[in-house]
C-alpha cells in the first residue's frame, strides 16, 4: 500500500530502500529508469517527478543510499534528475534539494513550482499517512536544521502538533531557551526517523543512531544498532558484531560479520578475516581457515571506501603476508602478490618496501624495473634499521639486495662478497621464522617456507678470502617461488577495476585463462600497452589502451580503443600537425568482446574500425574547472547541464537584489585563468571586476585586474561564456586597469 507515491513507484522504491539485496535494488533502479525513458518519449507517467527525485538520490552517492548497493555516483545525472523532478512538481525533490549541496541553483530557485514551505506541508502529510521516505525527509528537516527557514516546520518545533505526542512534548519543554528547543527538535527528528524505520526504510536506522550518539545515549544507540542489524543494514551488522566482540561473544560476533561480509561490507570483511586468520582473537573457539581469511582480506582491500571503511592498507598488507608465507601451499601466487602491491592504499606503509624490492628485482608479476628495485632495497634497509626485523619480509629484501649486488645493479659491477653477505642474512631470517612457534598467525607450530637464500648460496665458494662462482655457474638460481611460464604478450599490463571499487591493480604476467576467469566477476578490464604500441593506418595511431567494459545489462560489453589522431588538414610543412587524443568504442556481445581481446592477446592485432564504431575526441589537457558562486553558495559548473542559464539567472539575481555578489572563477583561486566578480553598482549598473591570472617564465603567478560598470546582462553573460569556454577576453579598451600584483 502506498501513502505518497503511486503504487508502481512505491514498489520500485521499496526494492531499493526497504531491504539490502543488491540484485533487487538494481532491479528497482532499472524499473525507475524505464519510467524515465517512457517520460522522455512523451508518455504520461503519474508521479514522474517523484521518479526523478528517487533516481537523483540513487546517483548522489552511497551516503544517500546504502553503500553496498554499488550504485554509480554521478553528480551531473543527480543534479539533472533532481532539477527535472522539481520542474515536474515533486515536493519531496524540493526538500531533497535543500539537503543537497549545490542543488538549489539560481535557475531552479526561479523555477520552483511551489514554495519550500508548501513542499514541506505536502511531504509532511505523506509522512503522517505512513510513507517511509516522507517521514525520513521530515526527520531531515529537523535533524539538520532546515526547519528554521520553513514556517510550517518552525511552527511544529515552537508550538507542537495537535496530537497526544506533541502535548506530551509541550509538557516536558515548557521553557523556550535554546537548549530545551534543541532537545525538542531532536525528539521530533527521532520520532520521524523511528516511524521511517518502522515503515521499512533501512537507512533511517543510520540517522537515528546518529541522534543518540550526539546525545551520548549509549543504551538507545545500542538498541538502534541491533534493530538496524535485524533489518539487514550492513553497517549495523558490523556495529552489532563489534559490540558482541567487546563482550567476548566471539561466535555471535562472527555471525554478524559473516552476514555483513556476504553483502561486501569492508569492515565486516576485515573482522571476519581477522577471526579466521588469527585464532588468538577468539581464544581458538573459531577454527583457523587461511583460505577464507585470504579471500576476505582481498575483498576488503577493494571494498567501497565511502563513509564506513578506510582500512584498505591494513587488509591489503595482511593478504600480501598470507600469500608470501604460503601457509597452505596454495596461496603463494606472485602474480597476485604483485597485483596487491599495486594497490594505492598501501603506499603509506613502510612495510611495503621489502615486498616491492623482491617483485621488482626478480620480475615477479611485474615488468623488470631494476631502478625501482634498487630504490625499494634502499627504503627497506632504512626501515629495517628504524624498526628492526620483519622476519619473512627481511628474507625478501635481503634476497633482492643480494641479487642486486650479484649482477652489479648497485655498484655497476658485480660484488659477490656483498651478495653472499645479504644472502646469508636472508638465510638467517628464514630459519628464524621457520623455527618459531609464535608466528604472526598463531598456528602454534613452525611455518615451513622455502629457503631461497640457501639455494642461491649454493652457487658460491670462498677462494682466497673472496667469494666466486663455482665452476660452471654464471649466476645464482632457485627453485623457490616460481612464476608461471612467461607469455609473449608481456608488453601489456592488465588493469582490473573491481565491481565495487574505483581503483584497480596492474600486472603483466597473467595468462588468457586468468583474463577470461576474472572477466566473469568484474566489470572492467584494461590492457595498457607500454611497449610496441599498435596503430590502425589512417584511423588511430599509438593505441595505448584497450578497455573492455561490462554494460549494466550484463549481457553486452563496450570495447574502447584509446590512442591518437593527427589533424593533417593544414598542409603547411612548417606547422606541426595538431594531435588529438581520441577513443573509438563499440557495443557488442560478451563473446564478441572476448574474441576481439583474444585476437589482440594472441597476435597483437587490432580490430577493423568501420562505421559501427563511434569516435570521441578527448582534450589533450583537461578543461579547467570553473565554479559559480552566489553569495556563499558554490556550484561546480561542469556538474550541470545548463550552466549558461545558471550564470544568466545569477546575473539577474544580483541585478534584482537577490544576491549581493556573484563570481565565475576557476575552482582553485590560485589556478591560471579568468575570473569575474560581479556586484550591484550605481543605479541599474552592475560593477564587474575581471582578474587574469597567468604564470611567468619562473612559474610565479601574476594577476592583472580590470573593472567597469555595465547594465547589459546579455553582454556580461557573453563575456563570461567566452572566457570560460574559449579563454577569450572581452575588449578591454574601455575597462579601467587595476594595478597588477604577484601572488
Amino acid at each position: 500500500m502506498s501513502f505518497y507515491f503511486t503504487d508502481q513507484i512505491q514498489q520500485s522504491f521499496n526494492k531499493i530502500f526497504h531491504q539490502c539485496n543488491k540484485d533487487i535494488a538494481w532491479a528497482g533502479k532499472a524499473e525507475l529508469e524505464t519510467l524515465v525513458k517512457l517520460d522522455e518519449e512523451g508518455q504520461t507517467i503519474p508521479g514522474i517527478g517523484d521518479v526523478y527525485a528517487i533516481l537523483a538520490r540513487v546517483y548522489s552517492g552511497p551516503q544517500f543510499t546504502w553503500i553496498e548497493a554499488g550504485f554509480p555516483e554521478d553528480d551531473t545525472k543527480a543534479y539533472s534528475y533532481l532539477h527535472t523532478a522539481i520542474r515536474k512538481g515533486s515536493a519531496i525533490a524540493i526538500l531533497q534539494a535543500m539537503r543537497t549541496s549545490g542543488a538549489l541553483t539560481p535557475t531552479i530557485e526561479k523555477e520552483l513550482p511551489m514554495t519550500k514551505d508548501q513542499a514541506f506541508q505536502r511531504v509532511y502529510e505523506g509522512a503522517q499517512k505512513g510513507c517511509s521516505y516522507c517521514a525520513y525527509a521530515i526527520a531531515n528537516v529537523y535533524q539538520w536544521g532546515d526547519y528554521h527557514i520553513l514556517p510550517s516546520a518552525k511552527k511544529v518545533a515552537n508550538e507542537g502538533e495537535p496530537s497526544g505526542f506533541a502535548r506530551f512534548l509541550k509538557g516536558l519543554f515548557v521553557q523556550a531557551d535554546q537548549r530545551r528547543l534543541a532537545n525538542k527538535v531532536n525528539a521530533i527528528a527521532q520520532q520521524w526517523l523511528r516511524k521511517s524505520a518502522e515503515a521499512g526504510l533501512v537507512i533511517a536506522y543510520r540517522n537515528l543512531r546518529i541522534t543518540y550518539v550526539e546525545q551520548g545515549n549509549k543504551k538507545m544507540e545500542e538498541h538502534v544498532i541491533f534493530e538496524g542489524a535485524k533489518a539487514g543494514l550492513p553497517l549495523m551488522m558490523y556495529l552489532t558484531g563489534d559490540i558482541c566482540k567487546s563482550r567476548g561473544e566471539h561466535e555471535r560476533a562472527l555471525q554478524y560479520f559473516e552476514r555483513g561480509a556476504a553483502m561486501n561490507n569492508g569492515m565486516c570483511l576485515r573482522e571476519a578475516a581477522e577471526y579466521y586468520a588469527k585464532p588468538r582473537e577468539s581464544n581458538k573457539r573459531i577454527p583457523q581457515d587461511i583460505q577464507k581469511a585470504l579471500r576476505y582480506y582481498e575483498r576488503a582491500a577493494i571494498s567501497p571506501d565511502y563513509l564506513d571503511f578506510d582500512d584498505h592498507a591494513y587488509v591489503t598488507m595482511q593478504a600480501i603476508i598470507i600469500r608470501t608465507l604460503n601457509i597452505d601451499g596454495q596461496s603463494q601466487d606472485w602474480s597476485r602478490i604483485a597485483h596487491l602491491l599495486q594497490q594505492p592504499a598501501i603506499y603509506t606503509l613502510d612495510a611495503i618496501w621489502p615486498y616491492l624490492a623482491y617483485v621488482f628485482t626478480f620480475k615477479k608479476g611485474n615488468t623488470p624495473a631494476m631502478r625501482n628495485a634498487i630504490e625499494c632495497v634502499n627504503q627497506a634497509s632504512k626501515c629495517h634499521d628504524r624498526y628492526g626485523s620483519y622476519d619473512y619480509a627481511d628474507h625478501l629484501w635481503q634476497l633482492a639486495a643480494g641479487y642486486c649486488y650479484e649482477i652489479g645493479a648497485i655498484t655497476n659491477e658485480p660484488d659477490l662478497d656483498q651478495a653472499v653477505t645479504f644472502y646469508e642474512h636472508a638465510r638467517e631470517s628464514i630459519r628464524r621464522i621457520n623455527t618459531r612457534n609464535d608466528n604472526w598467525l598463531s598456528t602454534g607450530e613452525p611455518l615451513v617456507i622455502p629457503d631461497e637464500a640457501s639455494e642461491r648460496l649454493e652457487a658460491f665458494e670462498l677462494v682466497n678470502g673472496h667469494y666466486q662462482y663455482k665452476e660452471g655457474i654464471k649466476e645464482s638460481s632457485t627453485t623457490c617461488n616460481p612464476m608461471p611460464p612467461t607469455w609473449p604478450q608481456n608488453s601489456v599490463d592488465v588493469l582490473e577495476i573491481f565491481e565495487d571499487s574505483t581503483t584497480g591493480w596492474r600486472t603483466n604476467k597473467y595468462d588468457w585463462n586468468f583474463i577470461q576467469r576474472e572477466w566473469d566477476t568484474q566489470k572492467y578490464l584494461s590492457f595498457i600497452i607500454y611497449d610496441n604500441r599498435q596503430s590502425i593506418e589512417n584511423v588511430i595511431y599509438d593505441v595505448y589502451s584497450i578497455v573492455m567494459f561490462h554494460n549494466e545489462d550484463k549481457n553486452s560489453c563496450t570495447i574502447y580503443l584509446y590512442g591518437y589522431l593527427e589533424d593533417t588538414s593544414r598542409q603547411d610543412e612548417n606547422v606541426e600537425p595538431t594531435v588529438y587524443e581520441i577513443r573509438y568504442f563499440k557495443e557488442m556481445s560478451i563473446p564478441e568482446g572476448l574474441a576481439l581481446i583474444k585476437e589482440f592477446y594472441d597476435y597483437a592485432t587490432l580490430p577493423v574500425i568501420d562505421e559501427r564504431w563511434e569516435r570521441q575526441y578527448k582534450n589533450t589537457t583537461p578543461p579547467r574547472e570553473y565554479v559559480l558562486t552566489c553569495d556563499n553558495d558554490i556550484f561546480y559548473l561542469n556538474q550541470y547541464e545548463f550552466s549558461n542559464q545558471m550564470i544568466k539567472d545569477a546575473l539577474e539575481g544580483v541585478a534584482n537584489g537577490k544576491y549581493d555578489i556573484m563570481a565565475v572563477r576557476p575552482s582553485n583561486l590560485d589556478d591560471p585563468g579568468i575570473s569575474y566578480f560581479i556586484e550591484r553598482g550605481k543605479g541599474k549598473n552592475l560593477h564587474i571586476s575581471l582578474y587574469i591570472t597567468i604564470e611567468d617564465d619562473v612559474e610565479d603567478d601574476i594577476v592583472y585586474g580590470f573593472e567597469r560598470d555595465s547594465s547589459n546582462l546579455t553582454s556580461i553573460n557573453y563575456w563570461i561564456q567566452e572566457s570560460i569556454t574559449s579563454n577569450n577576453l572581452p575588449d578591454l579598451s574601455d575597462w579601467e586597469e587595476v594595478k597588477k600584483k604577484h601572488n
